[in-house]
């Protein structure tokens, strides 16, 4: 085949000696492709007219549109719902893909945040900037023998469910297709998610973006929950309603929120997320680490290199499911 033009968009959080690597591992799998990088969104849209192959974190639909040579696109994170809709991978010209399996830190920033509440560290830290000394009120509870709902067992979901299990968690969850998991004690189909909000102590939402998951998370769904709950988003903000979250916590329906992914990002500094003291945010960060992004790398190098190599590429993206 010709020389593929191979266009990186390379996110400004990638350390240098990571980026590095990344290119190298790119260069090596494919040494006949012509691999260019790019870090704003003006660089991108400059290299896009020679790009056959675009692969990054945050490809979006423009760079999509100023690309007329373009037939696969790779994306670095596990969403793609900003890009199913796209035409040309609508309609199947382009070929869509997507990272898996590079995302081991979500599973521990789950556990991270269960634990913070659990033990209350998250009235400690502030008391600690209060110089407050509260014992009563930052005592918490164990996670040992606690349920943990998992609305989405992929293999993110199944990785915090082996997890969550080594603390002594009971894990349910659903699933497109059920079927039995390990560590997982009831698997359930998507029209049964009632029955995990009813008993789970901790509830994660890992599910895709698609139009059935849109706004799935409201009121009603909030107030199915146990008034002990806390709730953990590490999937997209746009799968709950977010009024009907601030109310639930304002009201009391659930007890707590950890929150990585929001409606609108960044989130603005005058959201009243921030103002509310049993609530965690993190800045979309809960996949993110050094060796993720050598991870990234590995999974886009062996799909350039079957690309080069006229293979099936993996990881397949269908636009219809939207996963």
């Amino acid at each position: 085949m010709n020389t593929p033009t191979v266009l990186i968009i390379i996110d400004p959080l990638v350390p240098a000696a990571a980026r590095a690597r990344f290119l190298q591992a790119v260069t090596d799998a494919a040494p006949i492709a012509r691999v260019l990088s790019a870090e704003t969104p003006k660089d991108v849209l400059r290299h896009a007219a020679d790009a056959e192959v675009i692969a990054g974190l945050r490809v979006t639909a423009p760079m999509i549109e100023r690309a007329p040579r373009l037939r696969w696109v790779h994306a670095f994170g596990a969403g793609v719902d900003q890009l199913v809709s796209v035409p040309g991978v609508r309609d199947g010209r382009i070929v869509l893909t997507r990272t898996v399996g590079a995302f081991s830190p979500i599973p521990e920033h789950v556990l991270a945040l269960a634990l913070a509440f659990s033990r209350r560290l998250h009235v400690a830290v502030r008391n600690q900037l209060a110089h407050r000394w509260d014992r009563p009120a930052a005592i918490g509870w164990e996670l040992h023998g606690q349920v943990m709902g998992i609305l989405g067992l992929g293999q993110i979901g199944q990785a915090l469910a082996s997890r969550a299990a080594s603390l002594g968690m009971r894990v349910i969850g659903v699933k497109r297709t059920p079927e039995p998991l390990p560590h997982v004690d009831r698997v359930l189909p998507p029209d049964r998610i009632d029955e995990v909000l009813r008993d789970a102590d901790v509830v994660v939402a890992l599910l895709p973006l698609t139009p059935a998951t849109r706004g799935l998370l409201g009121e009603r769904e909030f107030r199915l929950m146990k008034p002990t709950a806390v709730f953990i988003n590490v999937a997209r903000g746009a799968i709950v309603q977010e009024p009907a979250l601030l109310t639930a916590l304002r009201s009391g329906w659930i007890a707590a929120a950890g929150l990585d992914v929001f409606d609108e990002e960044p989130l603005p500094p005058d959201h009243p997320f921030y103002e509310l003291e049993h609530v965690i945010l993190t800045p979309h960060v809960s996949a993110a680490s050094p060796r993720v992004f050598d991870q990234m790398a590995a999974v886009f190098a062996e799909n350039l290199r079957r690309y080069v190599a006229g293979e099936p590429l993996l990881h397949v993206v269908d636009a219809a499911r939207g996963y």
